[in-house]
């Protein structure tokens, strides 16, 4: 059972993104690199469980990826005045 509420090309971005880092899974065990063997699995595992539709799509927060900077606060810091 995939998942139906997406896009094909969002079908194809998580083939790839299943295939590449099933890769990179294995070159990290080969290279004995477990805590990257780990990481990468995992993203492997949510990419697959989306795809079969174990997992949502989407959702509606971020989740704290340092790399992929959440929503900003439409308030700014203003400087105070004296």
């Amino acid at each position: 059972m995939s998942n139906q509420s997406l896009r094909q090309s969002e079908l194809d971005s998580l083939q790839y993104i299943s295939s590449v880092t099933n890769e990179l899974v294995q070159m990290a065990e080969a290279g004995r690199f477990p805590m990257i063997s780990y990481l990468l699995g995992m993203a492997y595992a949510e990419a697959f469980d989306v795809l079969r539709g174990a997992r949502p799509a989407r959702h509606t927060q971020l989740s704290g990826n340092p790399l992929h900077p959440k929503a900003k606060d439409n308030r700014t810091a203003q400087p105070r005045s004296a």
